[in-house]
């Protein structure tokens, strides 16, 4: 009997090793540290960095565990530009993806994204518009 304890417990050890190291494992190679969504522009606009983004599809690539995010903006799988943003926690989540550009001079420039689903708005170039304003 002794033996037949032994060897459970040696094998409830290696088991709980072998979890150990799938869960650390897991925490740096199989879960992201970044959200994207996609967002489509119907013509051109700029950033607060003076980034131009052309009418289309891009792919948003946001770090999460930050206030402060360098959200990314991918265009058929090719960085565009990096801007420097703030996030924003709202009451509620968004129930779609919202582009939010204002006109200065003659051209929009995206001041904020508010992700679909998500419970946080992001802004752009150090705007503090308000969800809704």
């Amino acid at each position: 009997m002794t033996e037949k304890v032994v060897r459970l417990v040696l094998t409830l050890a290696a088991t709980l090793v072998v979890a150990a190291s799938l869960s650390f494992a897991g925490s740096w190679f199989g879960k992201s540290s970044t959200k994207s969504i996609r967002v489509t522009l119907d013509g051109p606009a700029k950033l607060s960095n003076g980034a131009e983004l052309k009418a289309g599809d891009y792919t948003v690539k946001i770090p999460e565990h930050t206030q402060t995010p360098k959200v990314q903006f991918y265009a058929n799988g090719k960085l565009v530009t990096e801007e420097q943003a703030k996030v924003q926690t709202e009451p509620q989540k968004n129930e779609v993806t919202a582009l939010e550009t204002t006109l200065e001079g003659k051209s929009y420039v995206v001041t904020a994204v508010d992700p679909g689903g998500w419970p946080e708005r992001i802004v752009f170039g150090g705007s503090s518009t308000q969800h809704g304003s």
